[in-house]
């Protein structure tokens, strides 16, 4: 005869249950179907645990969004020794657009409500200010930071708005390259 289980602490999980697991699961649910398909009762039913179990691991949504948007974009910045100030920018900017492409969904719930914009993201956005300063010879408005910022979200936004899209990598890189190519010019005078 088995015994049924009533009401209580639910029943302990094969997988020890942590913050790193649930946002390993949560990740390929936001990148494939956007923030809002995310729920606590999904992530539950794919760990094999509780909704609430979930919760105590993750905090509450927006934490977890905010920590997917961490894990997203951490890492995007590799250091080179010796790259120009238009190359600096052109890898800050490339790693980030092919990170922001995969994580499109996250993208667009960091431009609707900016208290998720991560350390990560932060960071990159001081180098890429940095780097621009450079080219731009020290503009303090970072005139130039916002319009390669403004670019690469542009272009993330359209090519993930359905689909049917046919922009690629390469369209942003030549893109880019035009920008760059031109504020280096100016800096040259």
């Amino acid at each position: 005869m088995t015994k049924s289980r009533g009401a209580g602490r639910p029943r302990k999980s094969d997988q020890t249950l942590s913050r790193h697991t649930v946002i390993a699961a949560a990740l390929p649910i936001v990148q494939r179907v956007g923030v809002d398909a995310l729920s606590f009762r999904v992530l539950a039913e794919q760990l094999g645990v509780t909704p609430m179990a979930v919760t105590y691991h993750s905090g509450g949504k927006k934490e977890l969004v905010a920590d997917l948007v961490e894990v997203a974009f951490a890492g995007t910045l590799e250091e080179r020794e010796g790259d120009s100030a238009p190359q600096q920018a052109r890898l800050i900017l490339s790693q980030y657009c092919a990170r922001a492409l995969v994580n499109a969904h996250l993208l667009r719930a960091v431009l609707s409500d900016l208290s998720l914009m991560s350390p990560a993201l932060v960071k990159i956005t001081e180098k890429l200010s940095e780097v621009t300063r450079i080219l731009s010879d020290g503009d303090e408005g970072d005139v130039l930071m916002h319009l390669l910022v403004d670019y690469t979200h542009g272009f993330v936004l359209s090519a993930t708005a359905n689909g049917e899209n046919p922009l690629t990598t390469d369209d942003f890189l030549r893109g880019l390259d035009w920008i760059l190519d031109r504020a280096d010019k100016q800096t040259e005078r």
